[in-house]
């Protein structure tokens, strides 16, 4: 649960030398034989860093829009993390087994500095909002495993039931309202699809009241920070962007409605990846030093602001290509892991719902190393190497 960034880079200087190696010895057997969906999946996800590149082309600050690629420069690296991936034999049983530890691991962490304030492991207060993402992501992997019926030891299902407590406990202590009810949502998603086939009416109603009582505990737990964003409501509808200075719900309110006027007075290539919330004065946005923010804390309205409907296309065509290949398709010979890649885009879909999902270093990288090990566990074409 630290930096996935270091793991990511490891990986990709990994997959050059596999390359590299295919390269000199193409007779070897075990190098990754590439296939036409390897490449469709990999364009997928390069589109975009190449997109953004591409806006240079109509950008007014080119500079400020390489900048923007730049910060997805991983997923134009996603090939070379699959080969590097591809290197390692590990199983799926070990990975998440990992994951449960790193969950338990953080979460003791950060329990023990909020109780004791002993500032020799102080966390930092800055990137809470990204270690909520990266829990929520990697708790929904662990729910799955958690609930598998596979033949998982007692103890290894211990602590991947510690693990999930682990996750509530890192979304409360990060203070991070989104992310607390994405992921309770996430939980019912999945827990629905393990136990449907002993549904009964009781059961059902039985279900959601556990569901909604678990909601209703973490939202007691943080309802000042609730209640604050009602009030941040409220008070946008009522006064405009007066004061958004300390607002974190009314400046998202006010990126929404600057974002979608830009969007509609450039509807089909958008202002390119330079566009920022402050630089749109023309629409009434508040200054640099009240509005500093560089991204709209919405995914597809940042993604119409910076490539309008051409940009929506090329983005909806990549993620429903990924969804078929890995998520549909890949159901019918690796149910498991397709499940995992479901609740890998299925979090990030809520993180991008009202925040950024594929902006910062972390959570990108994250998704290219998730993805490609998913995808090399569908591509294996025998069952036992799960097991390994």
């Amino acid at each position: 649960m630290g930096s996935p960034v270091p793991g990511f880079l490891l990986l990709a200087l990994i997959g050059i030398g596999a390359a590299w190696k295919a390269w000199r010895h193409p007779e070897d057997p075990s190098h990754w034989v590439w296939q036409r969906q390897d490449t469709w999946l990999a364009a997928s996800f390069m589109s975009i860093f190449l997109f953004k590149l591409l806006s240079l082309a109509w950008s007014d600050q080119p500079q400020l829009a390489l900048t923007n690629a730049g910060w997805h420069l991983y997923f134009l690296l996603w090939p070379l993390v699959l080969l590097g991936v591809h290197q390692f034999k590990s199983s799926p049983a070990a990975v998440e087994k990992s994951i449960a530890c790193g969950l338990v691991f953080v979460a003791i962490w950060r329990g023990t500095h909020a109780l004791t304030q002993w500032q020799v492991i102080h966390p930092g207060t800055a990137g809470v909002g990204l270690l909520a993402q990266l829990a929520m992501t990697m708790g929904a992997w662990n729910l799955l495993a958690l609930t598998r019926p596979d033949d998982t030891s007692a103890r290894w299902r211990g602590v991947m039931a510690l693990a999930f407590v682990s996750t509530l406990i890192i979304l409360v202590l990060s203070t991070r309202r989104q992310e607390l009810f994405g992921f309770i949502l996430i939980c019912t998603a999945i827990l629905a699809y393990r136990f449907r086939q002993h549904y009964t009416p009781l059961r059902v109603f039985a279900g959601a009241l556990m569901m909604l009582a678990l909601l209703a505990l973490m939202v007691a737990i943080r309802w000042e920070k609730f209640s604050l964003g009602f009030q941040e409501i409220q008070y946008y509808l009522a006064h405009g962007h007066s004061n958004i200075q300390n607002s974190s719900w009314g400046a998202r309110m006010e990126m929404w409605r600057v974002g979608w006027l830009a969007f509609w007075d450039h509807p089909w290539l958008g202002m390119s990846a330079s566009v920022r919330p402050s630089g749109l004065q023309m629409y009434g946005a508040p200054p640099l030093d009240v509005f500093g923010h560089r991204h709209f804390h919405q995914q597809f309205l940042q993604v119409l602001a910076e490539g309008g409907i051409l940009g929506l296309a090329v983005f909806l065509l990549s993620l429903g290509y990924s969804l078929y290949v890995m998520v549909i398709q890949a159901f019918q010979k690796k149910p498991e892991m397709a499940l995992i890649a479901m609740a890998l885009f299925l979090s990030y879909f809520m993180e991008g719902l009202v925040s950024a999902a594929l902006v910062y270093d972390k959570p990108n990288a994250l998704l290219v190393v998730a993805s490609a090990w998913v995808w090399v566990q569908i591509r294996r074409s025998s069952p036992e190497l799960d097991r390994q």
